[in-house]
């Protein structure tokens, strides 16, 4: 396995007889270099925090119980230090490394990396919070291409052992990574009773939706599935989850998914003793397009929304120390898995861990594509300018991609603003279609907005495509008319 290296302490934790002695042994080449002593609690449960550890390993981890005359000794052999990370969430994060495309050369690739480790969490539900795991599909592990690829939607999830494949890439030194998720189930499932409570989630009054195939329960998967983890110490977190939101308590995400964060955050950070940081790094994946039905045209496009609290970037005010990998233009329109599967989930786990590197190790680089920190009405010119806080690249013009809400007498119209002119880092829309006052404006606000890696927008040298955003044009003039209204 591996246990979270410094600056924090790793937690042991298991069960005994009340009041017996436990001594954790940590040893390497048979050599002891730290010890800890406990007793075992009423509650048969006796917890250490080792000293803080370098990376590296291998280590024995043995813990041993006395009572009276009575020894029993339990030893874990092959134990590193290095950064633990969850990944938790639905389907897309599910999907397995023998679903994705070039799978039999992902499978093969593992030889390099058999410092990161792995291991995912049985899909179970429970009524009560649970303080141990049922069972898990797979005990912490090698990767071989037998445990990455054991079956479609089963273990190991692809995103998760992608992603701990690029960071391992950069930090050299070792990852260990949970996968804990379960197909088709909302945020509700995921979250404590204490958040859904907090945001006012209806008890009941379940919405038919057909992207609901597993538990929609409140709190099952909480209680049952990440509940049981929260005295591990981790690094941080990584989260694929939404489609099942899109018809079901959509206008609450903005409020569910920000709070799931903090009350995450602050069970493991309370469950570790202080080991796992508050605000840990969370990061999580802007919903992909797919193939829908009319129902869900501006759903998808509001989930996406809602993921960032409404910002339409992260980190924020309601979502600090948070990453997004935009998936907007990963979309796969013949995967086998329904096009709500996309294949692509390299570039998914690729664009996560930049995120990472920003957020979690403090790399100045770029993460997140472009979105316009200005947005000017250019009077009398039918031209509407938007500015970037970043170089853009603009990968070819759309006529529809971008739409400004034309509004007179409270009653406003969604029409297509064409892309113009450009340069480095702005851009004019013609919005000579608005023959009324321009009132707001929005862009990739569909379910399928471009085709695989072809939207218009990307960041100019970090290939991170513009995210959806909707915004307020802020200042048109009373009585502004386009020039073709004059």
């Amino acid at each position: 396995m591996v246990l979270q290296r410094e600056p924090a302490g790793a937690v042991i934790w298991g069960y005994g007889t009340p009041r017996a002695t436990v001594t954790v042994t940590l040893c390497r080449d048979q050599e002891p270099i730290m010890k800890k002593g406990t007793r075992v609690k009423d509650s048969n449960t006796w917890t250490v925090v080792l000293d803080p550890m370098k990376p590296g390993g291998p280590y024995e981890v043995m813990a041993q119980q006395t009572l009276g005359r009575i020894n029993f000794t339990l030893r874990v052999h092959d134990v590193l230090f290095g950064d633990v990370w969850l990944c938790s969430g639905q389907s897309n994060m599910k999907m397995t490394v023998s679903q994705v495309f070039n799978a039999t050369g992902e499978l093969s690739n593992t030889a390099a990396y058999q410092s990161v480790r792995i291991l995912s969490v049985s899909s179970t539900q429970a009524q009560q919070e649970l303080e141990d795991l049922a069972k898990v599909d797979l005990r912490w592990s090698k990767p071989t291409s037998k445990n990455l690829g054991h079956g479609n939607f089963t273990y190991m999830s692809a995103v998760c052992w992608l992603f701990g494949r690029f960071l391992y890439d950069t930090l050299r030194y070792p990852v260990g990574l949970l996968s804990s998720s379960w197909s088709g189930t909302p945020i509700e499932a995921w979250s404590s009773r204490r958040s859904l409570e907090a945001c006012g989630v209806p008890r009941s009054g379940s919405m038919p939706s057909d992207l609901k195939i597993g538990p929609s329960a409140h709190s099952v998967l909480w209680n049952a599935m990440i509940h049981p983890l929260r005295n591990m110490t981790l690094k941080g977190v990584i989260w694929y989850q939404g489609e099942s939101n899109v018809n079901f308590n959509r206008d609450l995400y903005n409020c569910t998914f920000p709070l799931l964060i903090d009350d995450w955050r602050q069970t493991f950070h309370d469950g570790s003793q202080g080991q796992t940081e508050r605000l840990f790094p969370f990061g999580f994946v802007q919903l992909s397009s797919y193939l829908s039905g009319e129902a869900l045209h501006d759903g998808l496009p509001q989930i996406r929304w809602h993921q960032t609290a409404d910002f339409g970037y992260v980190p924020n005010q309601r979502m600090p120390n948070t990453f997004m990998a935009a998936a907007v233009d990963l979309c796969d329109r013949n995967s086998p898995f329904g096009s709500i599967h996309p294949r692509d989930k390299q570039t998914v786990a690729y664009r996560l861990h930049l995120g990472a590197r920003a957020l979690a190790y403090g790399e100045k680089l770029i993460f997140q594509g472009p979105l316009p920190q200005k947005i000017e009405l250019l009077a009398d010119t039918g031209l509407l300018n938007l500015t970037y806080s970043q170089p853009i690249e603009v990968q070819r013009r759309d006529d529809k991609i971008f739409e400004v809400s034309c509004c007179s007498d409270h009653q406003c119209t969604w029409l297509p603003a064409p892309m113009d002119t450009f340069s480095t880092q702005t851009l004019a829309l013609n919005i000579t279609s608005c023959h009324d006052t321009p009132a707001a404006l929005r862009y990739a606000w569909t379910p399928w907005p471009c085709e695989y890696k072809q939207c218009p927008l990307y960041h100019l040298t970090s290939t991170l495509p513009a995210p959806p955003f909707i915004a307020p044009i802020t200042n048109p003039s009373p009585g502004y008319h386009s020039r073709t209204a004059k």
